[in-house]
């Protein structure tokens, strides 16, 4: 029995058809030997290279939320100093810089005009190892990882946004030094919490007010410019619903927080034309007070005034009208009247009315008291005795006397309404001509939750010699729940901190 030949098959078949061992038929089988074992040793070369890179990354993520701690104990906290090892690669160096990465807080429409106020723009700095195309940094008290144009986070940075207050104990990173092979990072304390907002020793431009909490009027909006702007740009999205745009081409990203203040409570009234700003009231039924304290100007005898808002889509009137005067005695006979006028651009508008309110009635919403030269009329919106009645608006005297008076003139009321816009409301529908009536509270209530979260409260008070309140003397109190929602801000802290890290 023959064995089978330990020939090779591609040499046999060069044999048979040359009949002798061609050396084309080697170097056939070394080329073919030596391409499979270039590829072998080649993708595996890469696999490899690969998963010591993905190795040194995730040994750098753990150094650096190592690294991370241990900062904020010596920026923030009681350390004056701190050590940290970093974990060493032959391939990945970690490296100090103090020239990247910009932070920047503006308080935009500070005055309610359009100007802006730059509080603080200073550079963050950072400390990041890189090992091929990936980067891991520590920066504005977060980590971050970065590689093939996309970010994330490892941990999150020093901003604290919670219940309407924002938080930024911004640390900076100075230094210099890199290192590849089992460094250690010394980290210094080079300056705590200095105050940049609140501050009283700081203030804006234009208007001298001191640099304080609630925060009013506009925006406050932050900027940062990093390489690592994308994570940033995702953990604004998780944390607040403030607007955020990024701009790729300055790698930068900026949420912006609306401004609410406090509520209003006591507020001095302001002067004809003048306004008092609402913003961050809550859409549903939650003004608990607001009352007027107007004071006459010499008399109340045919005095028309009003609050109103002349909005972009919606217009609301709340109108008070006296027929008489205090009398000698002391005592007032006249009636007072109460309109509130409501339109939203439909061509019709919604007309509550009371036209005959007794003062001297228990539990009125309106007291007059003439033992006080000049007099003063108190007017409680939110009363709850009080109600008025749904239709058209019976205005006395000239229409300009209104600050709607035109538009009540050259439209009709809307036939009838439905109150089920808010979880309040109880669905009910109202028509013209029937006689239905709600009290004072709902209505106000209603209204200026429709009005929420933000409006204005003009005053009007007749024309020319017509006025008849001293609004420098008069005031008003107006009190509601703030809007809930994670893009309104009320109070703001800002502090600067510096650590000075050398790795060595």
């Amino acid at each position: 029995m023959s064995g089978r030949s330990r020939v090779p098959w591609l040499y046999r078949v060069v044999r048979d058809r040359s009949g002798q061992a061609s050396p084309l038929a080697v170097v056939l089988i070394l080329g073919i030997t030596v391409l499979g074992t270039t590829a072998v040793v080649t993708l595996g070369g890469a696999a490899l290279s690969e998963t010591k890179q993905a190795s040194s990354a995730a040994r750098a993520e753990h150094s650096m939320t190592l690294f991370d701690s241990k900062v904020a104990i010596t920026a923030l906290g009681d350390s004056q100093s701190q050590s940290v090892e970093l974990s060493g690669t032959q391939d990945g160096q970690y490296v100090v810089r103090d020239d990247t990465t910009r932070i920047v807080v503006t308080h935009k429409d500070f005055d309610g005009a359009g100007a802006s106020e730059e509080l603080y723009n200073e550079t963050l700095g950072s400390v990041e190892y890189r090992t091929g195309d990936v980067t891991i940094a520590y920066e504005g008290g977060g980590v971050w990882r970065t590689q093939d144009n996309g970010t994330s986070m490892v941990s999150p940075p020093e901003f604290h946004y919670r219940d309407k207050t924002l938080t930024l104990p911004v640390i900076q990173v100075a230094g210099d030094g890199s290192s590849g092979q089992s460094p250690v990072a010394d980290i210094v304390e080079e300056k705590q919490a200095d105050r940049i907002y609140p501050n009283e020793s700081s203030t804006y431009s234009i208007t001298g007010d001191s640099y304080g909490n609630p925060v009013e009027n506009g925006t406050v909006e932050v900027t940062i410019y990093s390489p690592h702007y994308r994570g940033w740009a995702q953990f604004f999205d998780d944390r607040t619903e403030g607007d955020m745009s990024l701009d790729h081409t300055n790698e930068s990203v900026s949420v912006e927080l609306e401004a609410i203040g406090g509520v209003i409570g006591a507020f001095r009234m302001p002067n004809e034309g003048n306004s008092i700003d609402v913003t961050g009231m809550s859409s549903n039924h939650t003004v608990s007070e607001y009352t007027l304290n107007l004071t006459a100007d010499n008399h109340i005898n045919n005095m028309h005034w009003s609050m109103y808002q002349d909005g972009p889509t919606q217009d609301i009137e709340f109108h008070v009208y006296s027929d008489d005067k205090c009398k000698g005695s002391g005592s007032f006979d006249g009636e007072i009247d109460i309109s509130i006028y409501y339109s939203d651009a439909s061509g019709t508008y919604q007309g509550w009315q009371k036209t005959d309110i007794d003062p001297t009635a228990p539990n009125a919403a309106v007291q007059v008291d003439c033992d006080t030269d000049p007099a003063t009329l108190t007017v409680d919106f939110t009363n709850n005795s009080t109600k008025l009645e749904y239709g058209a608006i019976s205005k006395t005297g000239n229409k300009n006397k209104w600050y709607f008076g035109d538009d009540i003139d050259s439209s009709s009321v809307r036939p009838s309404v439905t109150f089920d816009q808010h979880a309040a409301d109880d669905g009910t529908t109202y028509t013209a001509g029937d006689g239905d009536e709600v009290t004072l509270y709902n209505l106000t209530n209603h209204y200026m939750a429709l009005m929420a979260p933000s409006f204005k409260l003009s005053v009007t008070d007749g024309p020319g010699g017509s006025s008849r309140i001293d609004e420098g003397a008069s005031s008003g109190d107006l009190d509601y729940e703030q809007a809930d929602g994670g893009r309104y801000i009320t109070f703001l802290h800002v502090t600067e901190n510096r650590v000075r890290v050398e790795v060595r």
